[in-house]
């Protein structure tokens, strides 16, 4: 049992960094969007949304289904 709760802590220790990292990778792809199209910061937006949004996704199923990953 000890083993298990062990490597659901190291499993949600996770959690915001993996949130986090697809929000950056969003503003970051949105900006070199912007940048190639010389367009106003309205990509960047548009992706950090949906990064944002992923990576609710991806910690809802990751909270609500542990044992998958």
């Amino acid at each position: 049992m000890k083993e298990k709760e062990k490597k659901l802590n190291l499993l949600l220790l996770g959690v915001g960094q993996m949130l986090t990292s697809m929000i950056i990778a969003g503003l970051i792809l949105g900006f070199l969007v912007d940048w190639w199209l010389g367009t106003t910061p309205i990509f960047m937006f548009l992706f950090c949304v949906l990064g944002f949004v992923g990576g609710m996704l991806k910690v809802y199923k990751l909270l609500t289904h542990p044992e998958m990953f």
